[in-house]
């Protein structure tokens, strides 16, 4: 599902992805951190460690071609491609979670 526009929150803990047709995502920086697809977080995907991201924010939003985004977080971590099926699995995963 590719959307049509992807905006980061004035508080910077969440963005939110625009669809057509009025669906929309909002996605928490704290799973997305957690959910990061980057080859150092691989092991903690099954098992995410949400509460050491707690405090964590975004702090820019970078598009990689046509597919994907880049998430720049304030811990430092700037690894992860998220693609857009990858964005949406994560929604997905919010929505049907009780975790933060």
């Amino acid at each position: 599902m590719i959307p049509d526009s992807v905006k980061l929150s004035e508080d910077k803990k969440s963005i939110l992805i625009n669809y057509s047709e009025d669906n929309h995502l909002i996605l928490p920086s704290i799973k997305l951190r957690a959910y990061s697809p980057s080859a150092e977080n691989k092991k903690n995907l099954k098992n995410p460690n949400f509460s050491q991201h707690q405090n964590v924010l975004i702090t820019k939003i970078e598009g990689v071609g046509n597919y994907a985004i880049r998430i720049i977080f304030n811990d430092g971590h700037n690894t992860g491609i998220y693609s857009w099926e990858y964005l949406h699995e994560i929604g997905v995963k919010s929505q049907s979670s009780t975790n933060p």
